[in-house]
């Protein structure tokens, strides 16, 4: 198992990368329409980009001490009321 100490960063170097194909996808999707197989693609890695976020939040908070977050709406309130996120609502409303 990974040190506890710095899975968050692991995390945080993977949602990079996934949100930079997230937003690479969402750019494509402006300049043209996107086929089938390329929508179900930009979903799956928005959806993994979503969950990458929430998970990478929480190993932040357990790094910090905070074992009590065990779902996304947990991560997302505790960042969002401690100032990581801005529209809390927002991501509430993503799954």
């Amino acid at each position: 198992m990974p040190d506890p100490d710095i899975r968050w960063l692991q995390r945080f170097s993977n949602f990079k990368k996934a949100f930079n194909q997230l937003d690479s996808a969402v750019q494509l999707c402006k300049t043209r329409e996107l086929s089938d197989l390329e929508k179900q693609g930009l979903i799956q890695v928005f959806e993994y980009t979503y969950e990458l976020s929430w998970n990478m939040i929480r190993d932040y908070f357990r790094w910090q001490g905070n074992t009590s977050i065990t779902g996304s709406r947990d991560a997302i309130r505790e960042a969002f009321a401690n100032g990581l996120l801005e529209e809390g609502d927002g991501w509430m409303r993503k799954k």
